[in-house]
């Protein structure tokens, strides 16, 4: 069981080093792993999954704020699963109920989706409000978890020994261009840049059966629950995706988000520029991230959902700290 963090060396590229003390303004300090190949390499992440299991006490390090990356670059596939605490399901229909949608049943095998790669950023990365969509832009707090080992076929008795790490995970979304016609899709209301926060750390030997989890919006508590009350726990899940797809070494699963998601709020909370969201989950630590608006100039197509950028958060709305 242990903690690592990756972060960007004196040289600019990323290294890995094990956590022996950290704080909430984005320092980690220990001790450097073996020198790993690049990502890209096969050898990557067998070597890394080594190094986890036999640190080998290198030379100290201190990661200062802005040095802490994410601890997955690129990862072969993102994949999420959807509905998957009760709370957040019951939140659904209770929607649904009032706007005579039909209601949800309770989901007998995951629902499963994807998130481009290019959406991963790491800890006190911007969240950037996109220009095609930035009117409904929500949080979602996930417990992920990173495969270690390439898994095909696997049994939920033997599911957890391919994992490489746990860390925390947001999964940010879009919630007009996820859901609303004429032309709503969950993979790209959940898959612009900046929408896969991942980190700070990477975790192992944990219980993931057991573990709290909180999504803090300008330091409010909004998403507060616990990983038991998974519909389908990890093994579960693990198990079913490897019976559908080989889990390549790098690949993350987002496991699910409680109850508490703004889209359902009355009224409804959506991110804007300015606020910073923070995943904290039990074991692992404290995901950061700062909200800010799209300023490249590119051409914006006239779509059904771009808009205007969301002025920032005015005192005394929800979510607000003040």
């Amino acid at each position: 069981m242990g903690t690592f963090v990756r972060f960007l060396g004196d040289d600019g590229v990323p290294t890995w080093g094990t956590v022996e003390r950290s704080d909430d303004d984005g320092r980690a300090s220990g001790t450097l792993l073996a020198q790993l190949p690049p990502e890209h390499d096969p050898a990557y992440y067998p070597a890394l999954m080594a190094a986890f299991g036999d640190p080998d006490g290198g030379e100290p390090f201190q990661a200062e704020p802005g040095m802490i990356v994410s601890p997955v670059g690129r990862p072969p596939l993102v994949l999420a699963i959807g509905l998957n605490y009760q709370d957040h399901l019951d939140e659904l229909n209770v929607a649904n109920a009032a706007s005579g949608a039909p209601l949800s049943p309770q989901p007998t095998e995951p629902t499963v989706f994807v998130k481009f790669p290019a959406s991963v950023v790491g800890h006190e990365d911007t969240i950037v409000i996109p220009r095609m969509a930035p009117a409904q832009v929500d949080y979602e707090a996930e417990f992920a978890v990173v495969i270690g080992h390439e898994a095909r076929d696997v049994t939920p008795a033997n599911a957890l020994e391919y994992v490489g790490f746990y860390t925390c995970g947001h999964d940010v979304s879009a919630r007009d261009a996820q859901l609303e016609a004429p032309n709503g899709q969950w993979v790209r209301g959940k898959s612009f840049d900046t929408f896969c926060p991942l980190g700070p750390y990477a975790a192992t030997g944990l219980d993931p059966s057991g573990l709290d989890i909180r999504l803090i919006l300008n330091g409010e508590a909004m998403q507060s629950s616990n990983t038991r009350h998974l519909i389908f726990d990890v093994p579960t899940l693990i198990s079913y995706l490897s019976h559908n797809m080989t889990l390549l070494p790098g690949t993350v699963i987002m496991t699910g988000t409680p109850g508490g998601v703004g889209h359902f709020m009355d009224p409804p909370v959506y991110l804007v520029p300015g606020d910073v969201t923070e995943v904290d989950i039990e074991g692992i630590g404290r995901l950061r991230n700062h909200v800010v608006a799209d300023e490249s100039s590119g051409f914006t197509p006239s779509t059904a959902f771009a808009g205007p950028m969301p002025a920032p958060r005015g005192s005394g709305q929800a979510g607000d700290s003040g």
